[in-house]
């Protein structure tokens, strides 16, 4: 699927979240590019202070083990001495003193029912730890200590885009950002960390935008990119693609999606045939904007 270098008239870009939302509801699509408004699915049972303490407790984890000189200071020695479990609970344990107790102890002040929802963060996190000190142990044997925790850890974010060539012949451009990322020196390849607090609702569209934000970033950086999504509740969850499995998800579907999408947005109200409805009718019963929907297509029925 080449890059299409040519400067030519096309329409404006979308972005990896245009086409997750797509691909859930070609309505609620519509209605977020035309008038704006909300467009995630949210389980019933949603707590925002929970989903907003997650995404920042775990990019505050990324940023410390990346930054704290008492961390690098964990992988010096010999890569065959180094005891994975041992430097995971050392890092444990200053995550627990410098960042997550006086979160914890700032929230549960002024909401204590969300003690619980903290505590099953906290048991992700942990696993997060572990799983990160694994993969810089195993990179020791590649990289010097004075640099394998910077090289290893990625959490700039990374602005992408490319350029796909569509069915109807034209061009349409995608964007997304990353930051989290994973190198694996030994598979020489990528891996995208995705973070949501609630398991998915629609799985997928949480495959296809694990898949695109793969496939932007392996255009941007020439190399293979896999991707994990960690997820809290109900339960602890941790789902892993593989970069082949990604790739195929991309080629297969996106195009003809993003030629669909520009149709769907040519449409004007009171023409015929409008976007089409969810295929997916359960999420009707947890969309964002249900009453407009139901107004603007249906004339309110």
């Amino acid at each position: 699927m080449p890059i299409i270098n040519k400067p030519q008239l096309q329409s404006p870009a979308f972005s990896v979240t245009n086409v997750k939302v797509a691909f859930e509801c070609p309505r609620l699509f519509y209605l977020k590019q035309r008038f704006g408004g909300e467009h995630l699915f949210f389980s019933t049972d949603y707590i925002q202070e929970i989903d907003s303490a997650f995404l920042d407790l775990a990019n505050q984890l990324m940023n410390m083990i990346r930054q704290e000189s008492k961390i690098q200071a964990l992988f010096e020695g010999q890569f065959e001495e180094l005891m994975v479990e041992a430097i995971a609970h050392q890092i444990q344990q200053l995550f627990y003193e410098l960042i997550f107790f006086p979160y914890l102890d700032t929230i549960i002040t002024k909401d204590s029912s969300l003690a619980a929802g903290l505590y099953q963060i906290w048991q992700l996190l942990t696993k997060l730890i572990l799983n990160i000190s694994k993969i810089i142990v195993k990179n020791r044997r590649y990289c010097h200590e004075s640099v394998v925790v910077r090289r290893t850890l990625m959490t700039r974010e990374i602005l992408l885009d490319y350029t796909f060539k569509i069915a109807d012949g034209k061009t349409q451009k995608l964007t997304g950002k990353v930051n989290n990322l994973i190198f694996d020196f030994e598979s020489r390849r990528l891996c995208v960390l995705n973070y949501q607090t609630y398991e998915t609702v629609e799985v997928s569209s949480q495959l296809m935008a694990v898949a695109l934000y793969s496939f932007l970033l392996k255009q941007k950086k020439k190399v293979p990119v896999d991707g994990v999504v960690y997820w809290v509740l109900p339960e602890l969850g941790e789902y892993y693609y593989s970069w082949e499995k990604l790739e195929n998800v991309v080629e297969s579907l996106v195009p003809a999606k993003l030629q669909e999408m520009r149709e769907w947005l040519r449409w004007e109200e009171f023409q015929p045939d409008p976007p089409p409805r969810t295929e997916k009718e359960y999420l009707c019963d947890i969309c964002p904007q249900r009453e407009k929907c139901q107004n603007f297509f249906d004339g309110g029925e």
